[in-house]
C-alpha cells in the first residue's frame, strides 16, 4: 500500500484486504494551520489521517451554531451515509497541519453494505464519535465562560496545537463565549 492514509486509528481497525480495497479509491488533501475549508451537503466521506481540525457551522448573523474538534482517525461527512438526512453546510479550520483522506460516498456505502468487518468498524467509530461529542458538550455546558476557555485552551495544548496561532476570536468561537470573556480568562491561564 503506497497510500499513507492507512496509518490512522480508523484504518487500524480494518483487516489488510479491506484497507487495500478502501485505499484504491482515496484522494488525499491537505490543510495548513488556520486554513478554512467549506463543505457543502454533497461531498466525500473523509478520515482525518493527521492533525486537528475545528468543525463549525455559522448562522447568517455570524453566531456559532455548532462546533467540534476533530482529531486524527476521526470522520467527516458521516452524515452522507444516511439518505434524506438534512445536515447543515459546515466549515473546518485547520488547527495544525492536516492530512485528510477523501472517499467517494458511493464506495463507502457499498463497503458498508457488502463488508461486515468494514460495517462493524464504521459503526464502532460513529458510536465513539457520538459519545465523545456528548461527553464534550455536557462537560462544556457545565462550566462558566472563563472555565470553558481554560478547558478548551488546555485541550488544544494537549493536542499539540500551536497556541500562538489561535486568536481570541477563535477561542470565543470554540467556547461559545464573547471575546471579552476570553480576554478575562486568558489573564488566569498560565501561558
Amino acid at each position: 500500500m503506497k497510500n499513507r492514509c492507512t496509518k490512522n486509528s480508523f484504518c487500524n481497525t480494518l483487516d489488510p484486504e479491506t484497507k487495500k480495497l478502501l485505499c484504491q479509491h482515496v484522494t488525499v488533501t491537505y490543510q495548513t494551520p488556520k486554513q478554512i475549508t467549506n463543505y457543502l451537503s454533497q461531498g466525500n466521506f473523509q478520515i482525518v489521517a493527521e492533525g486537528v481540525l475545528l468543525k463549525y457551522t455559522l448562522l447568517e448573523d455570524g453566531t456559532q451554531k455548532s462546533i467540534e474538534i476533530i482529531k486524527a482517525g476521526e470522520l467527516l461527512g458521516e452524515h452522507l451515509l444516511f439518505d434524506n438526512l438534512q445536515y447543515p453546510d459546515y466549515s473546518t479550520m485547520a488547527l495544525t497541519d492536516v492530512k485528510i483522506c477523501n472517499y467517494p460516498i458511493k464506495i463507502i456505502k457499498q463497503l458498508f453494505n457488502e463488508n461486515r468487518q468494514f460495517a462493524y468498524a464504521l459503526t464502532q467509530s460513529l458510536t465513539k464519535h457520538v459519545t465523545k461529542n456528548h461527553v464534550f458538550w455536557v462537560q462544556l455546558h457545565s462550566l462558566s465562560g472563563a472555565e470553558k476557555v481554560e478547558y478548551l485552551y488546555n485541550m488544544l495544548k494537549e493536542l499539540n496545537v500551536n497556541l500562538q496561532l489561535i486568536t481570541q476570536e477563535d477561542l470565543a468561537l470554540m467556547a461559545g463565549v464573547s471575546r471579552i470573556t476570553v480576554a478575562r480568562a486568558m489573564k488566569n491561564i498560565n501561558l
